[in-house]
């Protein structure tokens, strides 16, 4: 199975050790982005995995590719062209200290700047069985929404599954009002099958009223029949965290017929960025391996319990390790 996803390529920064930026004049980096996790991730599945985008034709662009295909991704599809990666920085939390995220202009990176005409979209999405799209490419720039409206109408044409994440975050959109990146989104969501997302995507957004006075699982089920009626998608599916005495808590659930809630999981958080890719990497493995809705969301759901306890963005995580997690045999220590 070959699965394609347009994404932008960032560079994170982290201070070592829980320190902030202003403790430190040291810093790790880390070539990474919703592509790159998901296809990494994947790749670690056993699938074949391609990325569409533009790095810096320098020698930043240079390691970010050499890096993607040390993760196992496909470069055949990756442009350079430009001088600029978009980067952030990560300041970890601890305890009740939050992680703090700041990110860099980003709109004058290659990738924001690159359109439609700088890739081959019909021979990517051609030969590939499913193609995966971020949401954010939507918030970016004219020519990142331009690239990601015609990837989805090409995956439309050849009939290929397509995966739409998302990625709503009011913050990046600063040129345009609501109402057009609500527009800008439902074009791609009356084309994709599987939709990732929660319940502020939908009300915060797509201005889907939740019944007041309810429960908030009560008020999510409410809001995606809705949502799914609406737009005819075949699945929704997202994650709910909560917090009780002191522990977090994740769930998984999957709207596609019945609408399912995984089992709660406990998580011992080190990084949560990315976590929310492994989900989606899960989900996707256990749809192209034909599962049950029911092993589909538990893999999910451990998959990204797994990736919490990873620093980086990037779920190194096997199938190995999380079916040993499922089942309650995983180790403390491998000889």
């Amino acid at each position: 199975m070959k699965m394609l996803s347009y994404g932008e390529v960032n560079l994170r920064f982290t201070p070592p050790e829980y320190q902030l930026l202003e403790q430190t004049n040291q810093l790790t980096y880390q070539i990474t982005g919703t592509g790159v996790n998901l296809l990494a991730n994947l790749k670690n599945f056993g699938l074949e995995t391609t990325l569409l985008t533009t790095l810096p034709n320098n020698s930043i662009g240079k390691v970010a590719r050499a890096t993607l295909r040390k993760y196992g991704i496909n470069d055949q599809f990756i442009r350079l062209n430009g001088n600029h990666m978009g980067s952030y920085f990560v300041e970890m939390g601890y305890g009740l200290r939050p992680t703090v995220v700041t990110y860099q202009n980003r709109l004058a990176s290659a990738f924001c700047q690159a359109n439609p005409a700088s890739y081959p979209i019909e021979e990517a999405v051609a030969t590939s069985d499913f193609v995966h799209i971020c949401g954010i490419s939507l918030l970016l720039t004219e020519q990142t929404r331009e690239t990601a409206l015609k990837i989805a109408a090409t995956a439309k044409k050849y009939n290929k599954k397509l995966y739409f994440d998302f990625n709503y975050r009011p913050s990046l959109n600063t040129q345009h009002t609501k109402e057009f990146i609500k527009e800008q989104y439902e074009k791609i969501l009356y084309s994709a099958d599987t939709v990732f997302g929660g319940i502020r995507d939908l009300t915060e957004l797509l201005d889907i009223k939740a019944p007041e006075l309810a429960s908030e699982l009560e008020q999510l089920k409410a809001v995606t029949e809705i949502f799914k009626e609406e737009y005819h998608i075949d699945t929704f599916v997202g994650t709910m965290r909560s917090f009780e005495e002191g522990k977090h808590y994740l769930a998984g659930f999957m709207a596609r017929g019945e609408f399912q809630v995984s089992s709660r999981q406990s998580v011992a958080i080190l990084d949560r960025i990315g976590a929310g890719d492994a989900y989606a990497a899960g989900i996707i493995f256990g749809q192209t391996e034909n599962w049950g809705e029911e092993k589909t969301l538990e893999f999910a759901v451990h998959n990204a319990v797994l990736a919490h306890a990873i620093p980086g963005d990037v779920p190194h995580t096997t199938v190995s390790e999380v079916e040993a997690l499922m089942s309650n045999k995983q180790q403390s220590l491998i000889r």
